[in-house]
């Protein structure tokens, strides 16, 4: 069966995703219980998980002094079902950057979709797409930011670690997610949504003046770009961005212009305080379900892998 035969099935039977999500847990030998059941209930979830080479690829020294085993990946994002403590512990902030922006996208699309058509109007005069408004989808946007990051792994163990993995990654971070996603048969739609993590081209090639026309471009980047570690604002996070060089200036400032425009637009449309609420949202159960399922294999608490989280929602603990 071809990528695109598989990925159309996976999209229109239930039956076949949970098959698929079997073969995966197969594959990539997950034993723990939850992760399992995790792993059916957000089927997405298994294109984050890999194999490792189970002796350390090299010891990192650590801001603070301390000392951390990493280890190279053999197959796979290796974002999810991590057995090894330090590599859980390695990967855990690009996993709370998926997962806390997951909450964010979820939250937003759910306010948006259920906008009164007077607002919508109001959208579609600021030259906002309306039928890329009046289509979303929660929950699919949310599954779809599960995995938006799945190759920074494969990145991060090259250019920062300075690992030669088996898993080779591209030039571009957004492409090394894509080409990872293609391999292990992602659907067409969440393929397609790759383009906001492509996006030095695409997305500033698709605005009109300091805005995007999509909605779902709004969302998902906007998403993004208020949460680093946690929920920040535009003007802090594109200074760390600057700081970290992860695009070209210009590039930067394209789309920091379109993330200010999206956020006055919302508070001016929908609700003058909709970044505090956004910020506040939760904690929703299958966050922190996912949340548990990362650090269950590896035996971590999860005041120890995610103690941001633990703080901004202390029930959880």
């Amino acid at each position: 069966m071809s990528a695109i035969e598989t990925q159309q099935k996976d999209s229109q039977q239930p039956e076949v995703i949970q098959a698929l999500v079997d073969s995966f847990i197969k594959r990539y030998d997950v034993a723990d219980q939850l992760l399992i059941e995790t792993l059916h209930e957000h089927p997405n979830l298994r294109f984050l998980l890999g194999n490792v080479n189970p002796e350390p690829a090299a010891l990192k020294k650590l801001p603070d002094g301390s000392t951390r085993f990493v280890y190279s990946l053999t197959e796979g994002s290796g974002m999810f079902g991590l057995k090894n403590p330090d590599d859980a512990i390695e990967w855990r902030g690009i996993f709370n950057h998926s997962i806390g922006t997951s909450r964010q996208v979820y939250y937003l699309a759910d306010r948006l979709s259920k906008l009164p058509n007077y607002r919508v109007q109001l959208f579609g005069e600021r030259r906002y797409n309306v039928p890329s408004l009046i289509t979303i989808r929660p929950l699919i946007l949310r599954d779809f930011m599960f995995i938006t990051h799945a190759g920074r792994r494969i990145w991060d163990g090259r250019d920062i670690n300075k690992l030669k993995d088996a898993v080779g990654p591209s030039e571009d971070i957004g492409r090394t997610a894509y080409d990872l996603l293609l391999r292990q048969g992602a659907s067409v739609r969440d393929l397609d949504l790759m383009r906001v993590e492509m996006h030095a081209d695409h997305l500033a090639q698709s605005t009109q003046g300091t805005r995007f026309p999509d909605m779902v471009d709004n969302i998902l980047t906007y998403a993004d770009w208020t949460f680093d570690q946690a929920p920040m604002t535009l003007n802090e996070r594109f200074a760390l961005l600057r700081e970290r060089k992860r695009a070209p200036e210009e590039v930067l400032d394209i789309l920091e212009a379109c993330g200010t425009t999206f956020e006055k637009d919302l508070r001016a449309i929908v609700d003058p305080a909709i970044f505090d609420h956004m910020t506040h949202a939760g904690p929703y159960d299958w966050e922190t379900k996912i949340r548990r399922a990362y650090c269950a294999p590896s035996g971590l608490a999860m005041k120890d892998v995610f103690p941001g989280y633990v703080a901004q929602f202390p029930q959880v603990a």
